[in-house]
């Protein structure tokens, strides 16, 4: 029985939140008497619209064709979690409904997918991706040199990707479903 068909929705949140407070929670302060009530008292930012644009991505990327995402629906918003001391945008939050197609540019073969769950995206201070948990459904690609398969997943359940410096994605935790999109437009899923 696969852990996604029986885990509830609540129970995802739980393990979401586990998740991302073991990853993000800072050390204690090295310096004794740093004052730290500041960052105790932030607070996330107020939630906005989030667009999710149709793309393109060229064959060879993540399927052996040219995969086109085309948006149905969606209502996704986002907030700042957390910045760091410059303003730059350290952690963000997603969620909301999202419906999308997923195609075989060439072939036009099409599947259509829920891929609204929520997310935290978490950026090195140079704006780069450090980490992203997902507690889906929820879509994700790893590219030739990834160290995962290469594909376009959509991943239901919890899931954390994390990214190496020079950009090397990672599936560090797979609780749930990894559905392969290519391998389900080629027709071999």
């Amino acid at each position: 029985m696969l852990l996604s068909k029986v885990m509830s929705p609540a129970l995802r949140v739980v393990l979401m939140l586990a998740a991302v407070t073991a990853a993000v929670t800072p050390a204690p302060a090295a310096t004794a008497g740093t004052d730290r009530s500041a960052d105790r008292s932030r607070q996330p930012e107020p939630w906005r619209p989030w667009i999710q644009e149709e793309w393109v991505a060229p064959a060879g990327r993540y399927c052996a064709f040219p995969l086109r995402v085309h948006v149905v629906s969606q209502d996704v918003r986002v907030r700042v979690v957390d910045r760091y001391p410059d303003g730059a945008v350290r952690r963000e939050e997603f969620a909301g409904p999202l419906v999308v197609d997923f195609v075989d540019d060439t072939t036009g073969r099409t599947t259509r997918q829920d891929a609204g769950g929520s997310g935290v995206a978490e950026y090195r201070p140079d704006g780069g991706w450090l980490r992203y948990t997902i507690v889906g459904p929820a879509g994700f690609g790893f590219r030739p040199g990834d160290r995962y398969p290469q594909g376009y997943y959509l991943l239901d359940g919890l899931h954390v990707i994390t990214f190496d410096g020079d950009g090397t994605r990672r599936m560090a935790v797979a609780l749930g479903n990894q559905d392969n999109v290519c391998q389900t437009l080629a027709g071999s899923a």
